[in-house]
């Protein structure tokens, strides 16, 4: 993911100001994080997703639906400060006798759903924002993949971290769903729509406009009332 990393950052960082112009949130890459293992004050998120491998030593291709990428949050009201832990599991050849870990390779579509799912998280968490989460907008993958899990050259498997069942969807890059701003969460519209996969979100700003008209009604009527009855 080394080189991936600015890509991570700065994208995240592009939607948590869409939705949080005046909050600071960044994200660091952390190869120490482990799940379920969380420090006070701390929450967690994790997904596993599509990417793609490349052996260092024997140039060896594959692809996986099951590479877990794991995120610690931490938010400061104070502060109005929020930081992002990252760490994504990775994988080795199994041709080569000695084979090395290799990270990952995401597409920048699987990249910018990975994010939004994790700020819909932190919405939900950090904010408490008021929707419900369906589903998650689900990756995409651009082969066929055949055969089990190859749970014996996964870095998450072999640490005990059982890789969960991911939906991905397989779908060439002309019917790729268009993915929607996330700044239309906070304005109670459907983000990210994906055929079924549809977050819902529950907006009372209809409702408190509404009270507060009645109010300004009700204080005007009085004002006038008032004005009438000193005059007579």
């Amino acid at each position: 993911m080394a080189g991936d990393t600015e890509v991570w950052k700065q994208m995240f960082q592009k939607l948590m100001r869409e939705v949080k112009p005046w909050h600071r949130w960044t994200l660091r890459p952390d190869k120490g994080l482990l799940p379920n293992v969380l420090k006070p004050g701390w929450m967690q998120y994790q997904q596993w997703t599509f990417a793609r491998f490349q052996c260092s030593s024997c140039s060896r291709n594959w692809a996986s639906a099951q590479v877990l990428v794991l995120f610690h949050m931490h938010w400061s009201e104070e502060k109005s400060r929020g930081q992002v832990k990252m760490r994504v599991f990775t994988q080795r050849c199994k041709k080569c006798p000695q084979p090395l870990f290799e990270d990952p390779e995401f597409t920048q579509e699987n990249i910018s759903r990975i994010l939004k799912n994790l700020v819909f998280r932190i919405l939900k968490k950090c904010y408490r924002g008021r929707f419900q989460l369906i589903e998650e907008v689900p990756m995409i993958k651009d082969i066929s993949l055949e055969g089990p899990h190859n749970s014996d050259n996964c870095e998450a498997c072999l640490q005990g971290f059982c890789a969960g069942p991911i939906q991905v969807t397989s779908l060439p890059p002309s019917q790729t769903p268009r993915v929607h701003s996330i700044y239309k969460v906070e304005e109670g519209v459907k983000p990210w729509a994906s055929g079924k996969n549809v977050y819902s979100y529950t907006c009372q700003n209809h409702i408190c406009r509404n009270l507060s008209i009645f109010c300004c009604c009700v204080i005007l009527i009085v004002i006038v009332v008032i004005v009438v009855k000193t005059a007579l």
